[in-house]
């Protein structure tokens, strides 16, 4: 047999759907070992550049292996089975990765069970592939003119896929880079104000950041107990509906699921078919996006021309009635209610802590173990964040509850939920990241989908964000963000998806750098490698066992066995790149067993 026959009409790894995968599983033109070996490869190719991916679960290929004997036994837990499926690093998994919100303050820490999110993608057959990188404390440290998206203390600086050393904006910033270079199926992003939509419109793949309560937040380092929520990104819109199928539900250990209002979680992938949305009116808050770059203007006004061409009301010029009063409203009101949330979840998070290796019990703790650990680069990174805090009220007090009174009312009432009332709106729409709409959003809990829209033109002049990192340059992407009324993914779906399918933004431009490694490649290998005889001869395990290693020490935290030829791990940062702000490329060398 040819070591390349039938290979070439494998699915292309960044731009495969779940069908394809699914399919090819199905039929044995592949399993879900050489899956994510081929997963792994990409990674080890491209990680220099970006530092998206934290670590790799060295348990993936065992797990994979048992999904694929689940497979040829006829035992399919659902569309998900055998996919490799990345999480980001505030999302505790029970296993060999860590779980750190990218702070060596929790390395080895482990709280009393995992995250609910994680044991329904086991249950739904994924394989947790590994972990991701993000801003550390989901960009709850450094202060607006120090830190920068997509920096953590263990994993460094991540960088944005369309143009180098760009901002990949955040807090799901490796969750947004692996899921556009095709270095997962999905991911799993979390968000309290943007970081979920934020990341996926730099990036120009999709996320949604759910209805609050729709996903259980149980087993994930908080920030906001009121405001935080889960949800996938990746590259289809379809793609992000089966993934968010398989994370909802009811939990008895986050009283938010309490509020879903159905019984059974729909198919949301059900919901991505059609191209008509007659009778749907869907409102664009003109005056709050009045400031928006005149780039990603003409962009939206065109994206709103395509969708009145698919049956859609658009109803322009609405208000929010809160605008001026919001503009006006001093900002350490505006942010004090969640900075007395952070105190308050992250102390109750640390006190409930099984393993806390480094006794980190309290803010105060860890303001202490940040500044006094040189791997966590402070001053250079400050605390500017946490600082606030002492200026701030405590959780639940009448200053807090009067503040909370009030954003409340700014952001719903008076701000996007009136709108939708007073308008008789189905769904808002705007460019993404733009405040208010995307702080009121988050603010009230309202579900928000943001979709590829447009990229930089060629010409675009590089600028800068935060001193170092450049923020708007050639080819750099930009989204639009449609939001719905609580547990309406439904229709935001079906809208998304529309939009998608006649829009075909995506493919316009591709990243400036992308991993070779296709399902072919492992296969082909694989096959040449059985056809050897003697004692060198290298098995389909062997092939399937890659690792990376540093020429540094390993970082200090739990230790992972690697004795076994499918451990594997992403290496820790070579010397040569010391810099706290994180600018040079990472180094590895790859050894392949």
């Amino acid at each position: 047999m040819s070591a390349t026959k039938n290979h070439f009409d494998l699915p292309r790894l960044r731009t495969a759907s779940l069908e394809e995968l699914a399919t090819g599983l199905d039929n044995q033109r592949f399993t879900s070992v050489q899956l994510v070996a081929a997963y792994k490869r990409r990674i080890s190719e491209v990680n220099d550049e970006f530092n998206a991916v934290l670590e790799i679960n060295p348990d993936a290929e065992k797990i994979a292996a048992s999904l694929d004997n689940e497979r040829r036994d006829g035992k399919l837990r659902g569309p998900l089975h055998g996919i490799p499926i990345l999480l980001k690093d505030n999302i505790f998994t029970d296993d060999q990765t860590s779980t750190s919100a990218g702070s060596y303050a929790l390395l080895g820490s482990r709280p009393v069970r995992e995250a609910t999110v994680a044991t329904k993608l086991r249950e739904s057959g994924a394989i947790l592939l590994g972990k991701v990188n993000l801003s550390e404390w989901a960009n709850f440290r450094s202060g607006p003119n120090n830190g920068s998206n997509g920096w953590s203390a263990r994993g460094r600086q991540t960088y944005g896929a369309f143009y180098p050393g760009s901002d990949p904006d955040g807090s799901s910033s490796g969750s947004a880079i692996s899921s556009i270079l095709g270095l997962t199926f999905a991911a799993i992003g979390t968000e309290t104000d943007g970081s979920i939509v934020s990341p996926a419109q730099r990036s120009s793949v999709v996320g949604m950041a759910p209805t609050i309560g729709l996903v259980a937040r149980d087993g994930i380092i908080p920030l906001s107990n009121r405001q935080d929520t889960v949800g996938p990104l990746a590259r289809t819109v379809k793609s992000v509906a089966y993934v968010l199928t398989a994370i909802s539900g009811k939990s008895p250990y986050d009283n938010a699921t309490s509020s879903i209002p159905f019984d059974h979680i729909p198919n949301y992938a059900d919901a991505c078919q059609g191209t008509r949305l007659d009778g749907l009116r869907i409102g664009v808050p003109r005056d709050a996006i009045a400031e928006t770059d005149g780039i990603v203007m003409k962009k939206f006004d065109k994206a709103l021309s395509l969708l009145k061409s698919r049956g859609v009301t658009i109803v322009d010029n609405v208000l929010f009635a809160s605008a001026k009063e919001w503009d006006a409203w001093d900002s350490a009101e505006k942010r004090a209610c969640l900075q007395a949330e952070f105190k308050h979840s992250i102390e109750k998070w640390l006190r409930e802590l099984v393993e806390n290796p480094n006794n980190i019990n309290s803010l105060s703790d860890l303001v202490n173990f940040t500044k006094s650990e040189p791997k966590e680069c402070y001053p250079e990174r400050d605390i500017q964040r946490w600082e606030w805090l002492q200026e701030g009220p405590e959780y639940n007090s009448d200053a807090y509850k009067k503040a909370l009174e009030k954003m409340l009312r700014l952001s719903g009432k008076e701000g996007i939920i009136g709108a939708i009332e007073e308008h008789k709106l189905d769904l808002i729409v705007h460019p993404t990241n733009i405040d208010p709409p995307t702080t009121f959003a988050a603010r009230v809990g309202l579900p928000a989908i943001t979709v590829p829209l447009g990229f930089y033109p060629d010409d675009t002049e590089p600028t800068c964000h935060r001193g170092k990192i450049i923020d708007v340059a050639p080819n750099v992407p930009f989204g639009i963000t449609f939001t719905g009324k609580p547990f309406t993914e439904e229709l935001l779906f079906r809208v998304a998806h529309v939009y998608e399918s006649v829009s075909s933004v995506r493919e316009e431009i591709k990243p400036f750098r992308m991993p070779e490694t296709e399902l072919r490649d492992v296969i082909s290998a694989a096959e040449q490698r059985t056809m050897l005889s003697g004692k060198d001869r290298l098995t389909l395990k062997n092939i399937h066992a890659c690792r990376l290693s540093s020429t540094t020490p390993s970082r200090s935290g739990p230790s992972y066995s690697h004795s076994s030829p499918l451990s594997t791990r992403i290496a820790t940062p070579l010397p040569i790149s010391p810099s706290c702000h994180g600018l040079e490329p990472r180094g590895y060398f790859l050894d392949e067993i």
